[in-house]
């Protein structure tokens, strides 16, 4: 009885462990994007008000919301023996990762920073069919250091 409880509980552990670490990368990216932000207001002298400050914490209280969803569904999963971590919570924090990394990169643009060039590569890289064309790719941004 001692071993199916203590399976049990490090079972329960891990996936709160899981799911803590969730909720900090949410908070995390969403400062990151109001720090982004802010900069790219700051570089193109718009005014800065608490606005910004009231928006972030209001989003991340609705991707918590998001997440306590997923988390529900994870809880639903614990019915199927091969669902041992909250897959649910990992992918919705994937989802928020990425909303919120497309719009740091829109700050990017908005403050007209190379940082947003270098993502734009990435993607065109990524989306090449040949290994071909992503040498072409790799050969123009050399030159382009060269100069």
């Amino acid at each position: 009885m001692e071993k199916f409880v203590g399976f049990i509980t490090q079972d329960i552990r891990s996936g709160v462990t899981v799911i803590f670490i969730c909720f900090i990368l949410i908070c995390s990216v969403c400062m990151l994007d109001l720090w982004t932000g802010i900069d790219a207001a700051r570089a193109n002298r718009e005014r800065i008000c608490s606005r910004p400050l009231r928006k972030t914490g209001t989003k991340i209280v609705d991707y918590f919301r998001l997440l306590l969803f997923f988390i529900m569904i994870d809880i639903l999963g614990l019915c199927f023996p091969w669902y041992n971590l909250p897959y649910g919570a990992v992918i919705g924090t994937l989802g928020v990762l990425i909303v919120e990394g497309l719009s740091v990169i829109e700050n990017f643009k908005k403050k007209k920073s190379h940082a947003a060039e270098v993502a734009d590569l990435a993607m065109r890289i990524t989306e090449c069919a040949t290994p071909e064309e992503a040498q072409k790719i790799i050969k123009a941004i050399k030159e382009g250091v060269k100069k």
